[in-house]
């Protein structure tokens, strides 16, 4: 008996050892098949300029050159599909292709001029200006390394015949709002007005004034009246993603579909965006 079940054993190991070689290949195989392709080529060139804690913490030197020192969440998710580059001058994007500008800093009035011309000669640019950020900060309201409070590009978007307002109506400060398949989530976002149907822009609202998307010269602008919606407190969601390794809600989804909106955009002629009266 002994002998039969030692024979047994030697077939059994083989078999066992098998079965385990092609479950592991099937499991490699799966996951293949489910791991989205590395893009071809080099990412395409993001300028960033912002007074958002989004590559450098607010924690100084020491905190950014930690080994475990990390890009804001939605900075290292930009990432992922662009070659970002911070910025803090503007004549610095006189070859590149695409800006965000997110909360930025407030700017010169020949820097509006610069920025302006640029848009004018093809450039793309997605701004988010937020006319009251709620963004955390470890530093009072007024101290200069705080992200500011509120847009400081009102020249530059009265230019295009658009005003920034807050709107008060609602008593719940915190919104959710539904693009498309989306749903966003934020806090007391702004609005879009057109104030000047004479303006040196085209624009057309949307997303109940949420967003507005302009033709200007050769070039384009998509504007988005919130700038606290990259702030990690309102998307990522820690909870969801144990359960389900996602997002709670699609704001990042978001900002990158506008990129790519703007990316794709290459023949942008004539009143794309409808009339702007």
């Amino acid at each position: 008996m002994t002998n039969v079940r030692a024979h047994f054993g030697g077939k059994r190991r083989p078999l066992l050892l098998l079965l385990a070689l092609l479950l592991l290949l099937m499991s490699t195989l799966l996951a293949y098949a489910f791991t989205p392709p590395a893009p071809d080529g080099p990412k395409p060139s993001l300028a960033l300029m912002t007074t958002l804690p989004l590559q450098w913490s607010e924690g100084g030197v020491e905190a950014d050159l930690a080994e475990d020192a990390q890009p804001h969440p939605a900075f290292a998710r930009l990432g992922q599909s662009y070659d970002v580059q911070p910025l803090d001058d503007v004549r610095d994007l006189a070859k590149r292709r695409i800006l965000l500008l997110a909360q930025p800093r407030a700017f010169s009035p020949i820097e509006l001029v610069q920025l302006d011309s640029w848009v004018r000669k093809g450039g793309r640019i997605l701004i988010l200006a937020d006319p009251a950020l709620q963004w955390g900060s470890l530093y009072p309201l007024g101290d200069k390394r705080r992200p500011l409070f509120t847009s400081m590009l009102s020249p530059l978007f009265a230019h295009w015949g658009l005003e920034l307002v807050l709107p008060i109506a609602d008593a719940e400060p915190m919104a959710i709002r539904k693009i498309g398949q989306l749903s966003i989530r934020t806090q007391t976002p702004g609005e879009w007005l057109k104030i000047n149907s004479g303006g040196s822009a085209r624009c057309a609202l949307e997303e109940g004034g949420l967003l507005a998307d302009c033709k200007i010269g050769k070039g384009r602008a998509l504007l988005v009246a919130d700038a606290d919606l990259l702030d990690t407190v309102y998307w990522e969601g820690r909870g969801m993603r144990v359960l389900t390794g996602g997002d709670e809600f699609g704001n990042l989804a978001w900002v990158e579909a506008l990129l790519a909106r703007l990316d794709q955009g290459d023949s942008i002629s004539g009143d794309f965006v409808g009339n702007s009266g």
